[in-house]
């Protein structure tokens, strides 16, 4: 069961202490707009008494429409196994469609702005500013190795972390020697905040992220092997082992966040399941062995706390319209997985007169937008709240549309 709020009271209380609250080596944020009154939190914060309460903002996945295409296609091609399944036999269908968008020219306009305009870096600074997070996580899928647009996440002011999907290495599969392939420049892009098989440590809030395997896709085989090469990862026991070291090697004080494209095994193999596999008869467990491995014997050997592990890739709408996925699943030692791959996770609203009128005269008008979130509140190591928000963007107006919560500590699991 979930529960369904459209009050903003709770968010807008959040005030702006997202600076005061930020990690020591990451940028303040820009305010978008003045704060008259300092809120009950900034002030908490400035008197030294504010509740341990970390806020954590997850960014899906935001490839979508054309990967929809291709999904359809490889779904004929393959007798019902689509590219979640990675394999091989599609790179003709792929170069078609990239040579139709190609020979469309300026007509493939609109429909790349759809496929990678789930993410924007104005619009969703906007929404970020209203929910004030302590840190925002990315789960990777930005596009068929969208360098622009990952640019643009690189450049949010705000603290953040993120990994590479999949989708982030479609085309290379391998580093060139000679020239800044496109992977290659997506990693310069998000330098540090880039965690595949490492640790990112955010002291001010006393947690830890730690990275999952880059480019995954889940299934038991490694996805881009000869990319995986640079962490020196040749296999699923080299992968556990890679993020185990990561983890192991954090602060005693922290708490650990695991961040992966996918997420492990053990979780459930029916097609609705949090990495059930929606689009083959009878489903299946496309969760990553080598996470599932890891998480386990850091809880088996270390003292290490994993409240969260966060991830993507499976997205919430199953194939063929069969419903909607379980996005949250709870497992050993009082850790939550969570699947933030809301996907689309934007929705175009029409926007009103009030609002046209109230446009600069020339200005190009941008529509409003509903941005999803999912929010998992953390306090003294333990998930408080998950929830998955609409923030409705409109102009330099922000406010909650929708709140969706998945999951209360105070209550059952829902």
């Amino acid at each position: 069961m979930v529960s369904r709020c459209c009050s903003s009271s709770s968010w807008s209380a959040a005030g702006a202490a997202v600076a005061a609250r930020a990690s020591a080596n990451s940028p303040p944020p820009r305010s978008t707009s003045p704060s008259s009154r300092p809120s009950r939190r900034a002030m908490e914060s400035a008197l030294g008494t504010a509740p341990r309460r970390v806020r954590i903002a997850v960014v899906g996945d935001v490839v979508f429409l054309l990967l929809s295409l291709r999904t359809t296609i490889h779904s004929l091609l393959r007798g019902g196994e689509t590219n979640h399944g990675c394999g091989t036999g599609v790179a003709f269908c792929d170069s078609m469609l990239d040579s139709v968008q190609g020979i469309r020219g300026k007509e493939a306009r609109p429909l790349e702005r759809i496929r990678h305009n789930d993410w924007a870096l104005e619009e969703d600074s906007k929404a970020l500013q209203f929910l004030q997070p302590d840190l925002v996580l990315f789960t990777g899928d930005y596009g068929n190795e969208n360098v622009q647009l990952v640019k643009s996440i690189s450049d949010l002011q705000l603290p953040k972390a993120a990994i590479l999907g999949n989708h982030d290495c479609w085309h290379t599969y391998q580093f060139s020697e000679k020239n800044a392939d496109r992977v290659r420049l997506q990693l310069a892009s998000l330098g540090e905040q880039h965690v595949g098989y490492k640790c990112l440590d955010f002291p001010r809030i006393k947690l830890s992220v730690v990275g999952g395997r880059p480019f995954s896709c889940g299934g038991d085989r490694l996805f881009r092997p000869k990319l995986l090469l640079k962490w020196g990862v040749n296999d699923m026991a080299g992968s556990a082992k890679k993020i185990y070291d990561a983890a192991a090697g954090t602060p005693e004080a922290h708490s650990v966040v695991l961040l992966a494209h996918n997420g492990p095994t053990g979780l459930g193999s029916r097609m609705d399941d949090i990495c059930g596999r929606d689009w083959v008869p009878g489903g299946g467990d496309h969760g990553d062995p080598d996470l599932e491995r890891a998480i386990s014997d850091l809880h088996r050997e270390t003292g290490v706390s994993i409240p969260l592990v966060v991830f993507g890739h499976m997205h919430k709408s199953l194939a063929y319209g069969r419903g909607l996925r379980k996005m949250i699943a709870f497992g050993a030692n009082n850790t939550i997985y969570l699947n933030g791959a809301v996907v689309p996770r934007v929705r175009y609203a029409q926007p009103s007169p009030s609002y046209e009128q109230c446009q600069p005269e020339g200005s190009v008008s941008v529509a409003p937008t509903s941005r999803a979130f999912t929010i998992a509140e953390l306090s003294e190591g333990r998930v408080e709240k998950i929830s998955e928000v609409w923030v409705l963007v409109s102009g330099a107006r922000t406010e909650l549309e929708e709140e969706i919560v998945l999951y209360k500590h105070s209550r059952e699991h829902m």
